[in-house]
């Protein structure tokens, strides 16, 4: 196993993408979901090239999560969720919940019905805790030999899912899905001839990208703007100036906001938003050699090996981002030319990866999160139950989270800071994609960097 600490072999690394291999590691988890072996054995087929199935498909569905349309109507259907959520909890006047578990419920809701649409088989709960189990195992699962049998638990977990998504694709779900499960199904079926099972399994798959970092990343966000008084009056101080008043049909007042604005004109946010990533993410970033390489002259990296990129290390680094790299800065990110601050090296920045295999639902995810918090910070004051914000502790985490997920839940109360205002929520859209990583920039080159 190779270990990668240094920045400067980043992008040296990712230029080689055909031999150090994350579709790889994509191909094999096909096992894990109970995929056919047929299917396991077209997506293992062509790992180097750009058209073989595992290389193939994120590019693919990347016209689906591209600013546009698609995107939008993602988008905008998260928000509709977020917002009943908000409506429900400002009736209940001052509630007390767990924030990691509440947190991750509302990420889990407004996500999956934004992704799967009207027959979105995560409506039903008992199918959210399926998921939830077999997420947990899913790195022991696929990694014990005859793992089925050892591991029952997990299996009839998978298969709760699985047999819920093969329903919700018998009925034509994906037909009615967001762009990104009908591009899927196109590349998928249309064009690698997978039946439908296969596909409905590899939904599982896909439920982890959809899922996986978009929950812990929102409870994290929270945490660190609600536990900080600074960050907290910064943040809506930004967001409140984005909110106008309207008359409603009966003359009274309405405040509205069109949460589509926070993708451009909240710099504050994002950069939070960013550094809660730069200082949360533990995703490792494993490769997979798929031929022997050599490095900057330097290097012979072993065909069969494993490759890791980790973020700890990367996000740690006081070259990369400064000597106060150990503290939380909300302003980070949005620091300016000429303050003295170090501004931060951006290919150091790995909480979606990178280059060939950069996450390509980033825009979405970043947006739906930042849209949560916002929301909260309008609408509600957040204190927790203990007096004050105590750090959880995240020992027990799954070994595959990009994120640590705390051991016990953070206890707090939700109290409305005006329960009577009425609201007007939208998200009208854009067309701009947010600099979120250094690939974003217009004058940047995807692979290379």
């Amino acid at each position: 196993m190779y270990i990668v600490n240094s920045t400067e072999l980043i992008p040296l690394l990712q230029k080689q993408w055909r031999t150090v291999s994350f579709a790889a590691i994509a191909a094999d988890a096909g096992h894990a979901v109970g995929m056919s072996k047929e299917a396991v054995k077209i997506m293992h087929q062509d790992l180097t090239s750009e058209h073989g199935f595992s290389v193939s498909w994120p590019r693919f569905i990347v016209p689906a999560m591209a600013p546009g349309k698609h995107l939008d109507a993602m988008n905008r259907r998260s928000v509709e969720v977020f917002a009943d959520e908000m409506k429900t909890f400002k009736a209940q006047r001052t509630v007390r919940l767990g924030l990691s578990q509440w947190s991750r419920q509302t990420m889990v809701a407004a996500t999956t019905e934004a992704v799967w649409g009207p027959q979105n088989p995560y409506r039903d709960p008992v199918v959210v805790e399926a998921w939830k189990t077999f997420e947990a195992g899913f790195l022991t699962f696929s990694m014990f030999p005859m793992a089925s049998t050892f591991f029952p638990k997990l299996l009839r977990a998978r298969e709760t899912v699985a047999a819920a998504m093969t329903e919700y694709m018998r009925k034509g779900g994906h037909e009615s899905a967001s762009g990104l499960v009908r591009m899927r199904y196109e590349h998928h079926h249309g064009q690698f001839g997978l039946n439908l099972e296969d596909i409905a399994r590899g939904e599982l798959g896909n439920t982890f990208a959809v899922l996986g970092n978009t929950a812990p990343c929102a409870l994290w966000l929270i945490y660190h703007i609600f536990s900080n008084d600074r960050v907290l009056a910064d943040v809506r101080n930004e967001v409140s100036a984005l909110v106008y008043e309207e008359h409603g049909k009966e003359g009274d007042a309405v405040h509205s906001i069109d949460l589509a604005a926070i993708r451009t004109s909240c710099p504050i946010l994002m950069s939070t938003f960013q550094e809660t990533m730069r200082f949360r993410a533990v995703n490792p970033g494993p490769r997979v050699l798929l031929e022997d390489v050599h490095l900057d002259g330097r290097y012979l990296l072993k065909k069969g090996s494993m490759l890791m990129i980790p973020a700890t290390v990367q996000h740690s680094d006081v070259a990369a981002w400064g000597d106060d790299v150990g503290e939380f800065d909300h302003m980070r990110f949005a620091r300016k030319p000429g303050t003295g601050q170090k501004r931060p090296n951006r290919v150091a920045f790995r909480a979606f990866g990178g280059g060939h295999i950069l996450c390509p639902g980033r825009q979405f995810a970043s947006t739906e999160i930042m849209v949560f918090a916002a929301l909260l910070v309008l609408q509600f004051d957040i204190l927790p139950v203990q007096g004050k914000w105590i750090e959880p502790i995240c020992d027990n985490s799954p070994a595959q989270a990009g994120f640590p997920i705390p051991d016990e839940d953070i206890e707090i109360e939700l109290r409305p800071r005006d329960a009577v205002k009425k609201w007007n929520i939208k998200f009208s859209g854009s067309d701009k994609a947010m600099d979120i990583v250094s690939e974003d920039s217009p004058a940047s080159d995807p692979i290379a960097l």
